[in-house]
């Protein structure tokens, strides 16, 4: 039979793409590794970065990929003459391979859906920075030996490979290749027996009540039968669904081996020396759950560096080491989930700046702050729009990261708490479930319909009593060991029409906890406790708010399952929605914000004042710091964007005499440049500016975003 060469070679790439990620993952570390022993590498290491670099070429050689092998070859050549002892390890040589490295990434990115490379501008020019590094550093090695003609130094030895074959154990695991898909498929239909298992019980129950009614000696038979075959059959199912989600288990390794890239990529740009410790790496997780909380993760990382860990000189000033550290903990607690925790020994987080803006963007007044415990203010920062941070940059500073971060923790069921002290460091706190499990949930009832909370979102069962309501503004609270929490009826939060049928004056309620949010529902009658799994609304009932998905139970009776998160927020929303309401009357209606535009290029400036004119708010330009400054004297403005390098006078002067200026001194200045090094991002911070975007990565929504959280 005629082999396909378009099949065959759709096959060749798709089993590449595999091979080249983990190649160029080994490439990444190996070079992390060896930049922290420069002067005495590890020779394992080296040799095993030059036969990634070897082995990928060859894979690229083999399907067709010129441009990857060439990077590849120039890689090669660069490892090939450090191996052999004829070059050195410097620097700068790190810089260009890391940035090859990120090369081959981008090439490969559009693999898996074109079949091609993309084409890289800058190909030429990343060779030729290879091949100048490679006889640098040759050069260097050579100026070494001539400058230490007396010196001997030891040749270092390949490890000696043992002549005998080693023979494969007979009991050995093989492995074969599966696609993702086809896991993912068997695991679905693998859950899906589930409902078999509550429809057993279902019927289980019905013979139970038949059986008592009428009482008969051949009912009694089935129901012993039923309840023996229910116990097997349930121990099947649940070592089956155990053993295919064993199949899609993967190391957290799989993750965390990109964290000290970025922290050193991230480091290097901030001018800041950092340190990245990490332990049991090796547990086990989902990979479903493992591709979800990559993003959040990531960004807790790039805030310990970016904002956490202080500059050299802070540090020293403070009488810190002059390098700061990141740990990243993984272990697994006795209720079987896992905890990761990501600590910093950075400057901790100001408890008075997320409190300050927690109230400037609505989330609470005043009169609530002097009520709460410094663990709530804290967790404020969880908070979207409330940030710590002095100034907006493109990393962070712009309060939507964190309420991200807990949102997505959260709909995986799992939690996030912080700890901070000035001057100490900041400690994130991750609990998150192993698999994505079969979760039980309490069924419930409201009016004449029935819903399902899952077990993990409930603190506790309690019933109410009007005496223990207490009504202030509209509101309804309880207290619960000393706590006052929220009192809401879940069929009105659900948007439920029906009323309430319930005659009791005790009143059914559930406390609900969503990542610390605690919030209590009255519900009209708790039914049973039942096992299910959440099965998606689909694309037609996507925009249903506040139901996560459905759940089977019973003889097939598909029951709404409630998506805690969201109703918890959109209740407490309101609360916020009100205290907005209230600060927003101040000051004219519907008054048309003015931004001050200062560029001294005309091109630019014209782009600007379009994208903010765009953004519906009125503008003025200056072409320089002292036309800027004379207008600000006798016009009023809600804001001022500006250029840094200009004549007459530069946007860092311009900053500090608006901060000087008693008038001027609230008005949000927001820096726009192509200056990105970070002596030039403290010079604005310093100045007092309050953002600073750079214009080599700029983006319309950057500048209208930063404008709308500053006024």
């Amino acid at each position: 039979m005629a082999i396909n060469q378009d099949d065959l070679l759709k096959e060749l790439l798709e089993d590449f793409r595999q091979e080249a990620d983990e190649h160029i993952s080994s490439i990444d570390e190996g070079l992390i590794e060896l930049e922290k022993s420069i002067h005495a590498p590890d020779y394992s290491v080296l040799e095993r970065v030059y036969r990634d670099t070897h082995s990928l070429k060859g894979a690229a050689r083999a399907v067709n990929l010129s441009e990857t092998e060439k990077v590849c070859m120039a890689m090669e050549g660069v490892m090939s003459i450090i191996k052999n002892g004829d070059g050195v390890l410097y620097d700068s040589l790190f810089d260009v391979m890391h940035k090859s490295v990120d090369a081959l990434r981008f090439m490969l990115s559009n693999l898996k859906s074109t079949g091609n490379e993309r084409k890289l501008p800058n190909l030429v020019q990343i060779i030729k920075n290879l091949e100048f590094v490679q006889k640098d550093s040759i050069s260097r090695k050579s100026n070494d030996s001539l400058n230490k003609k007396e010196e001997k130094h030891p040749v270092i030895p390949e490890p000696a490979l043992d002549r005998e074959i080693v023979k494969v154990s007979e009991n050995e695991t093989e492995t074969i290749r599966v696609s993702l898909n086809k896991l993912n498929r068997i695991l679905s239909q693998s859950e899906d027996l589930i409902a078999i298992k509550t429809t057993l019980a279902f019927y289980k129950n019905e013979l139970e009540e038949a059986k008592t009614v009428h009482f008969n000696e051949r009912l009694e038979v089935l129901y012993g039968d039923l309840t023996r075959f229910i116990k097997v059959a349930n121990r099947m199912i649940d070592d089956l669904i155990i053993d295919v989600r064993s199949t899609l288990l993967m190391p957290f390794s799989t993750i965390l081996n990109i964290v000290p890239r970025i922290v050193r990529d991230l480091s290097r740009e901030k001018g800041k020396e950092i340190t990245v410790e990490i332990s049991g790496d090796h547990f086990e997780i989902d990979k479903r759950i493992l591709e979800e909380l990559k993003d959040p993760l990531v960004h807790l990382i790039r805030n310990c560096a970016d904002h956490g860990i202080e500059s050299t000189n802070e540090r020293i000033s403070a009488g810190k080491s002059s390098s700061g550290k990141i740990r990243i903990i993984v272990s697994k607690g006795a209720d079987a989930k896992l905890n990761i925790v990501i600590s910093d020994d950075g400057g901790g987080i100001k408890l008075d700046k997320v409190v300050k803006s927690a109230i400037k963007n609505g989330i609470i007044d005043s009169d609530r702050v002097k009520l709460m415990s410094d663990e709530e203010k804290m967790n404020l920062i969880f908070a979207s729009g409330v940030s710590s941070s002095e100034m907006i940059t493109e990393i962070s500073g712009r309060g939507l990261g964190m309420a991200i971060v807990a949102e997505k923790i959260c709909n995986l069921g799992g939690s996030v708490t912080i700890s901070s002290q000035e001057r100490v460091g900041t400690s994130f706190n991750i609990k998150i479930p192993q698999t994505i499990a079969t979760f039980r949930g309490l069924l419930i009832r409201c009016g004449s319909g029935k819903f399902l909370i899952p077990s993990i979102f409930i603190d506790k069962v309690i019933g109410v009593l009007d005496s223990d309501v207490i009504t202030s503004g509209g509101r309804s609270t309880i207290i619960i060991n000393r706590e006052h929490i929220g009192l809401m009826d879940l069929g009105r939060s659900l948007g439920l029409n029906n009323e309430s049928i319930v005659e009791s004056s005790m009143k059914p309620s559930l406390i609900l906890n969503s990542n610390n949010k605690k919030m209590a529902f009255v519900v009209d009658e708790i039914l049973e406790e039942v096992e299910g799994i959440v099965k998606p609304l689909g694309k037609q009932l996507k925009n249903i708010h506040k139901i996560t998905g459905v759940t089977m139970v019973g003889n097939g009776i598909l029951i709404p399952v409630v998506n805690v998160s969201e109703l918890i927020e959109s209740t407490l929303g309101g609360e916020s929605g009100r205290i907005r309401e209230a600060s927003s009357v101040v000051g004219p209606v519907n008054k048309i914000q003015k931004i001050l535009i200062v560029e001294d290029s005309i091109t630019v400036r014209s782009m600007l004042k379009s994208i903010v004119e765009n953004s519906g708010y009125e503008t003025d330009v200056a072409i320089d710091g002292a036309d800027a400054f004379e207008k600000l004297q006798r016009d009023t403005f809600d804001a001022v964007v500006t250029d840094i390098e200009m004549p007459n006078m530069n946007g860092f002067e311009l900053t500090r005499k608006i901060r000087d200026d008693e008038n001027l001194a609230d008005l949000p200045v927001i820096l726009v440049t192509t200056l990105e090094s970070p002596k030039d991002m403290q010079k604005g911070l310093e100045a007092g500016a309050n953002a600073y975007i750079v214009k080599g990565s700029f983006e319309k929504s950057n500048l209208t975003d930063t404008i709308r959280r500053l006024i």
